[in-house]
């Protein structure tokens, strides 16, 4: 996976602001915006010509959209470039200052020593985000050409045949990773048996007993808070850090969890899953 490569405060001029596209299934948007970057040297190649930027934060979308060709502003720009493709590099617009403020602000609160994410932590955010995608869309599109009616050699396809037959085995190996992965019990998700420590009759017919559901907390040891249901997560083997929790539960801030019990099953699930999943490069 390329790094990514951060150049703040530059100089922008909108060129032309497209129609927002959804990504991902969960309803979001995205919006590409064609601009000239003003600050690049004298010399550069693509100093005064138009360049695509791709903005994912709502309040940047918001901000872009009210603003007509020609305005000049300026962001901080992530750029990632992308060897295996034609494409690219991809960069993103993640930060836009009015009179030196920031556009999009991060609000804290919320007790505990909470902080906003950093734009560190957002750009990461991202990039799970969009490695998530890809790979789901390299996935489908190799499954798409299995299974045409009419089969297609790999010469039609661009590629030569030890390639077709590298991208095939690595098509493979996802599948049979992510089958194994659902068929599996997630780890750590029912309490170890142990002996029975009681004695004979110590429970007469009808008496309840101390059972614990799947995928909750023993009541002795509930999940007293979010911070607390953080730091479990990153026991995990393997752990799940916060921003991946967040993808997981399809939310944007740790704030936005509820159901402490749910949060943390779906982190088990994670864990689980990323156990048994190999690391495509797509």
């Amino acid at each position: 996976m390329a790094d990514n490569r951060v150049y703040p405060k530059q100089q922008l001029e909108i060129v032309q602001v497209q129609d927002e596209k959804s990504y991902g299934n969960a309803g979001k948007k995205l919006l590409p915006v064609m601009a000239k970057n003003l600050s690049l040297l004298e010399g550069d190649p693509l100093r005064g010509k138009s360049m695509k930027f791709t903005v994912f934060n709502q309040d940047l979308q918001t901000w872009l959209c009210t603003k007509e060709i020609g305005t000049r502003f300026l962001c901080d720009i992530e750029e990632r470039d992308r060897p295996d493709s034609e494409y690219g590099p991809d960069r993103n617009i993640v930060q836009i200052y009015v009179n030196n403020q920031p556009v999009s602000q991060k609000k804290g609160g919320g007790g505990g020593g909470y902080r906003g994410r950093t734009l560190e932590e957002d750009l990461i955010l991202e990039a799970v985000k969009r490695r998530s995608n890809e790979g789901q869309t390299a996935i489908a599109q190799v499954g798409n050409a299995l299974t045409c009616p009419t089969p297609i050699p790999g010469e039609d396809l661009g590629i030569d045949e030890e390639g077709w037959a590298r991208i095939l085995g690595k098509y493979w190996q996802a599948v049979e990773k992510s089958l194994d992965a659902f068929l599996a019990q997630p780890k750590g998700t029912e309490p170890a048996p142990g002996p029975d420590q009681r004695a004979q009759g110590a429970n007469p017919e009808g008496a309840k007993t101390d059972q614990v559901p799947k995928g909750k907390t023993p009541a002795s040891d509930p999940i007293k808070h979010v911070g607390d249901l953080l730091t479990r997560c990153l026991k995990l083997k393997p752990p799940i850090a916060r921003d991946e929790l967040c993808v997981g539960l399809n939310i944007n801030d740790q704030k936005e969890i509820t159901d402490l019990e749910a949060a943390w099953k779906t982190a088990q699930q994670l864990s689980a899953t990323k156990a048994n999943l190999p690391d495509i490069p797509f």
